[in-house]
């Protein structure tokens, strides 16, 4: 279970137009005397992207966030914490300083990492400063992943007992929400920060959002061969499977390497769908209802990106988690794990295969027009992920910034993620 929310700072000016090279017609009108416009209409950040990276540690500080992972240029690293220190935000400060002339360098993003651990949940933050962007959208993103600490195993807890542990801990009704509340106000606080070391500029904020990810078949076998180690451990290479665009991207799963995470996911799945009523006392979609009469619905999807729905309506997809009941029987502490059991886990179906052959009802998953019907990912006009014209998330109604011009990145195809 993963919980997610992100905050886009709109700059008022500040940057430089970005020109581009012209080309043989150019100076052919040129000497004609015509006038040529060689701007591109984006606006760069290069002259001061050490003074933001400033202001965004600054923005850290006063929420009480201090506690730095990494700070990256590009792919070049200019700070990384590889020694867990606490309170080293002015570190990551003095090393960005130290690599001024880096930041003053061509560039396309800069990547600001720091974590938070407090009333039941951890949470890292990565804000991405963008080199370029057109003028509307964001040229500072701050995306969050967070993970609810009682739903981890311990340290040499076994199976058995992190179920027993995990699934009372489940059978707590206000635990999901009062997790949410916490990375709202974390959130907030973050963005008061923002306020003060950006004044000039507007904000907009996607509240934490709770949702639940079906593992793959090879992440369960990883999530076994690794039960032996708890930790969530720092990656030396980030995974961007999924770009700081994108509805659901999790910088935790970006930056850390968590098979446990994969033990969780499973836990809830089967918690919601298949409960044990003997043991936690909760009936079938019981779980996913409570939640989301306290605000705080939980989404599910698959490995590939595909969207099935909330669990409070979990009876419209239940079909497709009918094998994770099978596989969370296993003792994957133990030496052999019954390996057998995932044959039959349908994790690589995805929720769209039923409606690409017509079988599940039907529908467009093409956004070329701005429309889809009977789409269980996006609205009829692809609002739940971007707007009508794409100018929520993207640079312009071709959806160029972050998805192809059929809006496939954004809203269903399966190339995307």
């Amino acid at each position: 279970m993963r919980l997610t929310a992100q905050t886009r700072v709109l700059l008022q000016g500040g940057g430089e137009d970005v020109f581009r090279k012209p080309s043989f017609w150019d100076k052919f009108k040129g000497f004609l005397g015509s006038d040529v416009d060689l701007r591109t209409g984006e606006v760069s950040l290069a002259g001061n992207a050490l003074a933001l990276t400033e202001q965004v540690q600054q923005a850290f500080k006063l929420a009480k966030v201090t506690n730095a992972v990494s700070l990256v240029v590009d792919k070049d690293i200019v700070y990384q914490d590889l020694e867990d220190k606490a309170d080293d935000a002015d570190l990551l400060l003095q090393a960005a300083r130290r690599g001024a002339a880096r930041f003053a360098q061509p560039f396309e993003v800069v990547r600001i990492v720091f974590e938070w651990q407090g009333s039941g949940i951890s949470v890292l933050i990565e804000a991405i400063v963008r080199g370029k962007y057109r003028p509307g959208e964001p040229a500072v993103v701050l995306s969050y992943g967070a993970r609810i600490d009682a739903l981890r195993p311990a340290d040499g807890e076994d199976t058995d007992a992190a179920k027993e542990r995990i699934g009372k801990a489940l059978a707590d009704v206000n635990l999901v929400p009062v997790a949410k509340n916490t990375l709202d106000g974390l959130v907030g606080r973050i963005e008061g920060g923002l306020s003060r070391t950006f004044p000039a500029a507007q904000f907009e904020t996607d509240h934490a959002d709770v949702n639940v990810r079906k593992p793959s078949n090879q992440e369960v076998r990883d999530m076994a061969g690794n039960w032996q180690n708890h930790n969530a451990d720092l990656r030396q290479a980030p995974n961007y499977a999924y770009g700081w665009n994108s509805r659901y991207y999790d910088p935790w799963g970006a930056y850390y390497y968590d098979p446990m995470d994969t033990f969780v996911s499973l836990m809830v799945i089967d918690a919601v769908m298949h409960p044990h009523h003997h043991h936690w006392g909760w009936g079938p979609g019981y779980l996913g209802s409570s939640w989301s009469s306290y605000g705080a619905p939980v989404t599910f999807w698959d490995h590939h990106g595909h969207v099935y729905g909330t669990a409070d309506h979990y009876g419209d997809f239940h079909q497709h988690f009918n094998d994770v009941g099978h596989v969370t029987q296993n003792d994957f502490s133990s030496a052999s794990w019954d390996d057998s059991a995932l044959s039959g886990y349908d994790a690589n179906q995805s929720s769209f295969d039923s409606y690409a052959s017509g079988s599940g009802g039907g529908g467009s998953w093409d956004c070329a027009d701005g429309t889809a019907t009977a789409s269980s990912d996006c609205s009829s006009d692809c609002s739940f992920d971007c707007s009508a014209d794409c100018s929520f998330d993207c640079a312009a109604s071709d959806c160029s910034w972050d998805c192809s011009s059929d809006c496939s990145s954004d809203c269903g195809g399966s190339s995307d993620w």
